[in-house]
């Protein structure tokens, strides 16, 4: 295939996506229009009235991007031949699952643990691309810490590049990856809601109920779509909330470009993060 002809193909791919991300911001379903008018004081207000606790709130707007980045189904065979650890190599819906033969014994000191594990993540022998993800806190449990993709223009919070590492009596034992591969703008780089206003959407559309608690809120990417052989990521905050009673925390996600909520797209993604928190 010559230059002009591969050339031609990206153009069009790349008109395609910019066509379909006109139509997704103002005709999908699975967001909601934004028309509430009240203060953040007022919004502020009322959900104390409502016993809705939040934490420190910044009301500082960013910007971002809609990313794009091309689906890799071969991305498992090129790990299994890059990892050079004796383990248990399987690949299944484009994760590849690691068992080593041999576990790796890290420290029982919390502080230097992460730094053994990031040893471990960061090492091409070991891991895929290990460098490119950063260790995500809040969706990590004892036993399971999970680590989110990251590029240059942000964390990506989906289960499409994410990777989990199974720590048992102080030993690494398996790992479990999924990676997105490079991801690049779309569109321009537009400006971005402040978490507070993410918080005000919630609330605003019920999502937000009485007697609950906002236990952390993290900007990051999240998978809006796929279209044309390519993942369409966009801006989000992404929002942990704990009901008073039952203790359960739920994740919602919200559109950090006009402060829409993110619904049907990412619940299956959203399933598994509050797995993690249960």
């Amino acid at each position: 295939m010559d230059f002009k002809r591969i050339e031609w193909i990206f153009l069009v791919v790349f008109i395609g996506i910019n066509i379909f991300l006109g139509i997704e911001i103002f005709q999908t379903p699975t967001l909601l229009s934004n028309t509430h008018t009240s203060t953040p004081t007022d919004l502020t207000t009322e959900m104390a009235k409502d016993n809705i606790t939040l934490p420190k709130l910044s009301d500082e707007q960013g910007d971002g991007y809609y990313l794009a980045a091309k689906v890799d189904n071969n991305w498992t065979s090129k790990a299994s031949k890059q990892i050079s650890l004796q383990a248990g190599v399987s690949t299944v819906d484009s994760s590849l699952s690691v068992t080593l033969d041999h576990p790796v014994t890290i420290s029982r000191k919390a502080n230097k643990m992460m730094k053994d594990i990031n040893k471990f993540k960061n090492n091409p022998k070991n891991v895929y691309h290990g460098d490119d993800y950063v260790y995500v806190p809040e969706l990590s449990t004892t036993g399971e810490y999970i680590f989110a993709q990251k590029n240059s223009y942000g964390e990506i919070f989906s289960t499409s590049a994410r990777l989990h590492i199974s720590v048992k009596d102080h030993q690494i034992i398996s790992y479990t990856q999924r990676y997105a591969g490079n991801a690049s703008p779309v569109r321009e780089r537009q400006t971005t809601i402040s978490e507070k206003a993410a918080i005000g959407s919630l609330y605003t559309y019920s999502e937000l109920p009485n007697d609950s608690r906002v236990v952390w809120v993290h900007f990051a990417y999240s998978k809006l779509i796929e279209v044309k052989g390519s993942r369409i990521f966009l801006p989000t905050w992404v929002v942990a909330i704990q009901n008073n009673n039952t203790k359960t925390v739920v994740i919602k996600r919200v559109n950090a470009f006009n402060g829409n909520i993110l619904q049907d797209n990412t619940i299956s993604e959203d399933k598994e993060d509050n797995k993690s928190n249960d």
